[in-house]
């Protein structure tokens, strides 16, 4: 007998809003939500879904939209919270998308103010939380909002963190992420202090990119010699190593958005207008820069000045990033498959010189112009046996590989596949079994203490390795749940066949939709001049096709 015809289907949504190293908020609430699932006899349908370091005022950048769409679907019938503010700080979009959800069915519960949704009472308190939760963030929005402005006073960034090419005391430990900083009175006020080794490289960095130098020698140079961030201990990556340009902090300067400046007009998936955060570091973006309390890297703010009047004009002329309405839309068929066999990173696309390209097509670049390279060789200069390839000849593959799959006497990967579910379908009934026969035991124990036929203390050591099990099992489920979502069966010939036949006349956006659930991976091998080797693996089985260019 299926479990789940019996058993009712939990996800629990985590939210921190501010991500940080060795937190403990995530393992409180889900210690908290795992406690009400079993108190419920529920079972989890998924891992927990968690938004770290997300606000909770708005929702267009969390999971409550893949909470809504799993509802939808069906795959889940209670959403375990631990409390009601982790599900958001905004009531109107807090109530409209808990209306969304009671509306498909799904019972909202929260760990630690468990109020029943389904009574008058019970919503009336959850709105009184969620108003409660919205009145909180406004205070401490305005506290903020203070704080910024005595330190734009005082000359100091509205940040109290590290910046390269500066240090903020000798005998202090340095800033780290999520813990408190230790000061003393040499460093109380927040003065950073030049570094004597990065301070001139990133002087040196300002006149180079001022005078026509690719960020890319420059990150390439450093990562040669080891340096890094220090407040990331990461290498410094050509867009990383702009944002510390764009500061003007290494210049003397402090910045600040003008209020008009804080958010931007974007369009989501949907195409609807959002209002959004305005995440842009260029210059532009920033309507006051301000000479700070710390020396620039040179000592001389006349010199310091100049420069920085030079590179504002230099960086005006530089292209911009694409807007935050274009991130929704894949700019090329093969946006978000490609990937390095040698470091296992990414792969990005590079466009060749502006005097080598070739005429645009409708309007966009000519797919022999589009390279693809990793990320971590045109970034930093290792991955030295990486390969590269334009998206042309990427293309070509694709299909070529396309062609083979809509192949109908190879279809040796779609019975893999079916063999592959059930199996996995068969352990998760499995371990549901398990999770059933748990509960049994738990209220065996239970009438067995309530007649006193077994010591109390024994009961709780019988208790405690039902609960060890109970989180063994929980784990396996999870595991086997992410497996099989990851699982999808062949498409067929006949669909494969359809995505060929739109091929040519397809978008690349809409080439990039056709083969999402066909291809996971493409990988560029290094090769001959001509372009080396390219690869595919389907999500339909974990073998591995290449085709070579020889």
């Amino acid at each position: 007998m299926n479990v789940r015809l019996r058993m009712r289907r939990a996800v629990i949504y985590i939210r921190v809003s501010v991500a940080r190293e060795e937190m403990i908020s995530p393992e409180l609430q889900e210690h908290q939500c795992r406690g009400l699932v079993d108190r419920e006899e529920l079972v989890l349908a998924r891992a927990p879904l968690m938004d770290l370091g997300k606000s909770g005022r708005g929702f267009s950048d969390r999971q409550i939209a893949e909470i809504i769409a799993m509802a939808e679907r069906g795959e889940f019938e209670v959403l375990v919270l631990w409390v009601w503010s982790r599900f958001g700080r905004n009531t109107l979009e807090s109530l409209q998308n808990l209306d969304r959800l009671t509306e498909l069915g799904v019972e909202v519960r929260a760990a630690k103010e468990d109020f029943d949704g389904r009574t008058v009472i019970g919503r009336f308190a959850i709105r009184q939380m969620l108003n409660i939760a919205e009145l909180f963030s406004d205070q401490l929005s305005e506290t903020w909002k203070e704080t910024i402005a005595r330190r734009r006073r005082r000359g100091l960034p509205h940040a109290n963190q590290g910046r390269f090419g500066y240090y903020r005391c000798g005998t202090c430990p340095p800033k780290k992420r999520g813990v408190p900083l230790e000061t003393c009175p040499k460093c109380r006020e927040g003065v950073l202090k030049v570094e004597r080794d990065l301070g001139p490289r990133l002087w040196d960095a300002y006149e180079r990119v001022t005078d026509g130098v690719n960020t890319v020698s420059i990150t390439h140079e450093w990562y040669a010699a080891g340096i890094t961030d220090p407040v990331t201990d990461k290498p410094v990556t050509p867009a990383h190593l702009y944002d510390i340009l764009d500061s003007g902090f290494g210049l003397g300067l402090v910045r600040y958005r003008l209020p008009e400046q804080l958010h931007v007009l974007a369009r989501d998936k949907e195409g609807v207008p959002q209002k959004r955060r305005n995440r842009s570091r260029r210059p532009e973006q920033f309507g006051l820069y301000l000479p700070g309390r710390h020396e620039p890297v040179t000592g001389d703010r006349a010199t310091a000045e100049h420069l920085w009047d030079r590179y504002t004009a230099r960086r005006g002329t530089m292209p911009q990033r694409p807007t935050i309405d274009d991130r929704h839309r894949p700019r090329y068929s093969v946006s978000g498959r490609m990937g390095c066999p040698y470091c296992q990173g990414a792969m990005q696309p590079l466009l060749r010189a502006k005097k080598k390209r070739r005429p645009p097509v409708n309007g966009r670049p000519h797919p022999f112009d589009v390279t693809w390279r990793c990320r971590n060789r045109a970034d930093l200069g290792n991955c030295p046996d990486s390969g590269y390839g334009n998206l042309e000849h990427i293309e070509t593959r694709v299909v070529a590989w396309l062609r083979q799959q809509a192949d109908p006497a190879d279809l040796s990967d779609g019975h893999e596949t079916a063999e592959a579910q059930a199996d996995l379908a068969l352990r998760e009934v499995a371990v549901q079994a398990e999770l059933k026969e748990l509960i049994s035991q738990e209220a065996v124990l239970a009438d067995a203490v309530a007649s006193r036929a077994i010591d109390y203390q024994a009961a709780q050591r019988k208790k405690l390795r039902i609960d060890q099990h109970r989180t063994e099992l929980t784990e396996k489920l999870g595991e086997l749940e992410s497996a099989l979502a990851k699982l999808r069966p062949h498409p067929g010939p006949a669909a494969i066949a359809a995505v060929l036949a739109a091929w040519d006349d397809a978008s690349p956006d809409r080439r990039n939709l056709m083969i999402k659930d066909i291809v996971r991976v493409i990988t560029v091998y290094k090769g001959r001049a001509s372009l080396l080797r390219t690869s595919t693996r389907s999500l339909v089985s974990g073998s591995h096709r290449g085709v070579s260019d020889k």
